[in-house]
């Protein structure tokens, strides 16, 4: 797809917008405040991981990082393709996350910045410097997690400096949420280890996966379809391998319950035959960030709320949702693991190679044998294991079934996180997701059972 951004920076103020078709994007900082709206507009504050490259992103595109060199590695001198020279540094100031920066050697200026995301390094290379009333401007900039085909560059054609600004360009972004005043309880029904519901859309029933760890949502081909909705684009999806969807479309009003969610843009991606029964889509993290969701696995029942709203039930865990997943920080055999909460995953956990790389010797795998872990993009070769003591907040679960997944692409090669929590772990507690405030709620459910007596090969 192709389209248009613009740029607002006033003192501590910045904002940029993006639109691609039917697709819009926003960026808004006002000090140390940080909100994204995504393309669904679903609206959050940056707290977490994307909070923490920001403050890289400010240190190395102010100079701070050349003033300050006890934050900067020094890591090699490369030449690439094109013949020029740069040098490669490592830099990781306090509180931010560690970046590679890549330095014109004739030129000295920034050639390319890169961080660790999902399964691959997102790289920006900049060109086409021009100084703009005392402004060093790149003119072009190229994004990639290395499948050039889904590159984005981006090229400046104007910039105006001491111009006026609107005030309202600063205003707040404002969340769309679910407008329910009292909560509704419905059913779900449980499947092969997931979550299935029934949605309501154009006046007809549709059967959905609920899928806390799927960073959008997403449409049959055949229900788009039926429904005369006409993809835009292309669009990488990264499951269980890296593959690629017909593009998004622009979604009707999807209810449970006579509940309306404000859902804006779904992505078109052939369903999995794997899954236990016929789906016309999946509820991602567009449907947990509208509303305050409460999971009783015992009864069944999915209760939805206006964000903020119910009753505290249980112990709140912090969650990062700044990479629109839910994502904690938890421990696996005592060794502390960000973990990615799953609601679309059946399994008890998985373990990425990422964290075994890191902690060898963790977590054994000798006397266990190759597993195959399937889901949208197909399937990777795992080897499963026990894991000790799965811990989140102060609950501890024991003797996990877990597959290590050894891929090195796809959403289980995830560089920042050490695992998934599925639903087999899951369903031992009431689970209250209320992801506006960044936080989960674990209650243990009238099936609880932490498997200390469970009987596990040797």
């Amino acid at each position: 797809m192709s389209g248009r951004f613009q740029e607002w920076q006033e003192g501590d103020k910045e904002r940029r917008d993006e639109l691609f078709g039917i697709r819009t994007e926003r960026m808004l900082r006002v000090g140390d405040h940080l909100w994204e709206q995504n393309a669904n507009g679903e609206i959050r504050e940056l707290e977490g991981i994307v909070a923490r490259r920001q403050i890289t992103e400010d240190f190395i595109d102010s100079g701070l990082f050349a003033r300050h060199p006890q934050y900067v590695h020094y890591v090699d001198r490369e030449t690439l393709p094109d013949g020029r020279t740069i040098y490669q540094l490592r830099v990781a100031p306090p509180d931010g996350e560690t970046y590679e920066v890549g330095i014109d050697a004739n030129t000295w200026l920034i050639d390319e910045k890169a961080y660790a995301d999902h399964d691959s390094l997102q790289i920006a290379i900049f060109s086409d410097y021009h100084v703009i009333d005392g402004f060093l401007i790149p003119f072009t900039e190229v994004d990639s997690d290395g499948d050039h085909a889904f590159d984005i560059t981006s090229r400046v054609t104007s910039v105006s400096v001491d111009q006026p600004i609107s005030p309202a360009i600063f205003d707040p972004f404002t969340p769309e949420v679910v407008e329910n005043t009292a909560p509704v309880t419905i059913p779900f029904q449980e499947r092969g280890g997931l979550i299935y519901t029934q949605v309501t859309i154009a006046n007809k029933p549709y059967t959905f996966l609920i899928d806390s760890a799927s960073q959008g949502d997403v449409f049959d081909p055949m229900l788009a379809a039926a429904l005369g909705l006409h993809p835009e684009g292309s669009v990488e999806i990264r499951g269980a391998g890296r593959t690629t969807s017909p593009g998004v479309i622009e979604t009707p009003p999807i209810s449970l319950g006579g509940v309306v969610f404000p859902m804006h843009i779904a992505t078109v991606v052939d369903m999995p035959s794997l899954l236990a029964m016929h789906v016309d889509g999946i509820l991602g993290y567009p449907f947990f960030a509208a509303a305050e969701l409460r999971f009783d696995p015992t009864r069944q029942t999915l209760t939805i709320a206006p964000p903020k709203s119910l009753p505290r039930d249980g112990t709140r865990i912090d969650v990062d949702t700044d990479r629109e997943l839910p994502e904690v920080e938890g421990q696996l055999d005592n060794v502390p693991a960000r973990l990615i909460i799953d609601t679309g995953d059946a399994n008890e956990l998985l373990v990425f190679k990422s964290f075994i790389d890191a902690h060898p010797g963790v977590i054994q795998l000798a006397n266990f044998g190759p597993v195959s872990n399937s889901g949208i993009g197909g399937s990777v070769n795992a080897v499963g294991t026990i894991v000790d003591v799965l811990q989140l907040g102060p609950y501890r679960l024991f003797n996990r079934y877990a597959d290590v997944v050894l891929g090195t692409t796809g959403a289980f090669a995830d560089r920042n996180d050490g695992g998934n929590v599925g639903f087999g772990s899951l369903r031992n507690f009431v689970l209250t997701f209320d992801l506006s405030d960044h936080a989960l709620y674990l209650q243990p459910a009238a099936g609880f059972n932490d498997g200390h007596a469970r009987r596990v090969p040797d």
